[in-house]
């Protein structure tokens, strides 16, 4: 039936409805010149009947879910378009396509037109008389692969076997990645069977992308029995596959078994590649065995195994974690003889580690030795030391260590500000953290959110609220967003205070910027209502924080306790307590001294 037919007898409404739904049909069969023949039908239509044709766009647009449909139909709107001069249409479709976000759609357009190009160069080879080869067909196929279209280079693979073209394995071993990418590792067997119904063998890559994927996934069983299929098919595995059955076997936390087969290997003629040592290495210091991780690579260094520096770095990383900093430094030490120079990650987790350990002296000393191999120490290098001195609670101290940044051509950044402004405002020494904010200023360094957030606690603190939320103000004008924290500190000092109307002014203030409030934020403003003897405020708040799947913890429990005890509520409070810990939260004696002897 016509269009213009179908609309006299059903109506504009329900004509364009089933239309399109035979037009996505068509696009899904691969149909397109009935496609083009449909919409050329709807747009003869809305031309004569001056209609506005910019509506047809969203009246033939199916979901998202049907992406690769949905752009056979815009595509072919466009020539439709085109073809009758209605270039501004044919422009506006474009526009509207790009405008709903749907990359996906704009990709298939996109993709179209590179395997229009493609099928035109087998095209012009037909017309030469030319025959492509295997290879021709494999980058074809594997560029299918490579945009998505996996089940289109599968069926195109099926249509070159029924002609009895030439097919390899690379183009079958194109089609199982590309299912394995998409995680569909049962459509890769089967193609993996019917690649060998077909007679073509399979190679060492096409176990390798199986045998990784089922590792990924840490199903080490099928990993195994894809290794012992090679060996039955006399096929070779390589040093790749093996490294992803060791990275599957580690993960998985089989250590012992990831070892026996590492040392099979090396029996067995391999010639370890330092990314197989770091898998191991890596593997132990995942299961927090770090001595078997440094025995592993003593035991390759006696065995004049390749390592890189990777291998050492996890493994003085793994010995930093643990607090074992001599370890981590006398490897740092070898790695230094043998002549791998650490790269700065691993210097600055050395630096990080010595601060950990009180032992400044020697961070300040590696910095040193950092310089005289002509690694250049960064931010990150000098905010550990001042973090640490800072919270050995001498910011006095930590100031002296600019001087020293700056001779290394590291300037001071706003973390390295907030972190000494904290240490002093922690001192109690809000002058010298407010001299050092007007400097920073000076300096041109912009402040970040977090150090606004230290130094408007600071007036908090000292419970000066007007200065506070003025200082709030400020930052937000300057346009700095706050978040959690920064809200939370002006509502505890406002609670702090007693003043509950500019709390819950801030509270929903939050809430319309879309900031989360956490456990700390809502038992704060409950402390203060319990406070002013608005138990009915925050008992609503208790109920809210529910709502929002917001734990009560211990101290929002002991505030509401607290606040029932002073209006006298007795019953209330030991109703509390027991909900309390019928939700898991141990008291502390604190609790317990509020509600006296009796709860003992």
């Amino acid at each position: 039936m016509r269009f213009f037919k179908a609309v006299n007898r059903y109506g504009y409404p329900h004509s364009i409805y089933a239309f399109r739904i035979i037009a996505h049909v068509f696009a899904l069969a691969a149909m397109e010149m009935e496609v083009h023949a449909l919409l050329r039908d709807i747009v003869n239509y809305n031309k004569e009947a001056k209609m506005d044709m910019y509506e047809l766009f969203p009246s033939l647009l199916d979901s998202h879910e049907h992406a690769r449909t949905s752009a056979v139909v815009i595509s072919v709107l466009i020539k439709v378009f085109a073809s009758n001069a209605l270039l501004e249409n044919a422009m506006d479709v474009f526009a509207q396509a790009k405008k709903i976000g749907s990359n996906q759609i704009l990709g298939h357009l996109e993709r179209d037109v590179a395997f229009s190009k493609a099928n035109d160069i087998f095209e012009d080879m037909e017309r030469n008389g030319e025959s492509p080869t295997a290879v021709t067909y494999s980058t074809y196929i594997q560029g299918l692969c490579r945009e998505g279209c996996v089940e289109s280079a599968l069926k195109l693979i099926r249509s070159l076997i029924h002609k009895n073209e030439p097919v390899n394995t690379y183009c079958y071993n194109a089609v199982i990645h590309g299912f394995c990418q998409k995680g569909e590792v049962h459509e890769a067997l089967n193609v993996l069977e019917e690649m060998k119904n077909h007679g073509i063998s399979e190679d060492v890559y096409t176990y390798s992308i199986l045998i990784d994927v089922f590792c990924k996934k840490g199903d080490i069983d099928n990993g195994l029995r894809m290794i012992k299929e090679m060996e039955l098919c006399n096929i070779k595995p390589s040093l790749v596959s093996y490294s992803s059955l060791l990275n599957g076997l580690c993960k998985s936390g089989l250590m012992d078994m990831s070892l026996n087969t590492f040392w099979d290997l090396g029996a067995s003629g391999y010639n370890y590649d330092p990314l197989v040592c770091y898998i191991l290495i890596n593997g132990f210091c995942l299961q927090g065995d770090v001595d078997s991780a440094k025995t592993l690579l003593e035991k390759m260094m006696r065995n004049s195994l390749e390592l890189d520096a990777f291998s050492f770095s996890r493994l003085i990383h793994g010995f930093c974690k643990l607090g074992m900093l001599d370890k981590a430094l006398e490897l740092l030490r070898t790695m230094l003889q043998i002549g791998l120079v650490p790269d700065i990650l691993t210097w600055n987790v050395v630096v990080s580690g010595c601060c950990v350990k009180w032992q400044l002296e020697e961070a300040l000393k590696l910095i040193n030795e950092m310089k005289e191999l002509g690694i250049n120490p960064n931010s990150y290098t000098f905010s550990s030391i001042i973090d640490r001195v800072c919270k050995d609670k001498k910011p006095e101290k930590a100031w002296e260590i600019f001087p020293v940044m700056l001779k290394n051509n590291v300037l001071p950044s706003d973390v390295h500000y907030a972190i000494l402004i904290d240490g002093f405002a922690t001192q109690s020494n809000p002058k010298k953290a407010w001299i050092l904010y007007t400097r920073m200023l000076k300096a041109g360094i912009k402040p970040s959110t977090v150090t606004c957030t230290i130094v408007m606690n600071i007036f908090c603190q000292r419970n000066k609220m007007a200065e506070a939320y003025s200082f709030f103000k400020e930052m937000t004008e300057q346009g700095l967003i706050p978040d959690t924290i920064t809200y939370t500190s002006l509502i505890a000092g406002f609670s702090r205070t007693g003043d509950m109307k500019k709390a819950w002014a801030v509270f929903e203030e939050m809430l319309q910027s879309g900031c989360s409030p956490n456990v700390v934020t809502y038992t704060c403003l409950i402390d203060g209502f319990c406070k002013s003897q608005r138990m009915d405020m925050a008992r609503a708040l208790v109920d809210e924080m529910k709502r929002q799947n917001t734990t009560p913890d211990m101290v929002t429990y002991s505030v509401l306790i607290a606040g029932y005890q002073r209006l006298g509520e007795f019953d209330k409070a030991h109703d509390l307590f027991r909900e309390m810990k019928k939700s898991g939260i141990l008291p502390d004696d604190i609790i317990y001294r509020t509600l006296g002897a009796e709860c003992w």
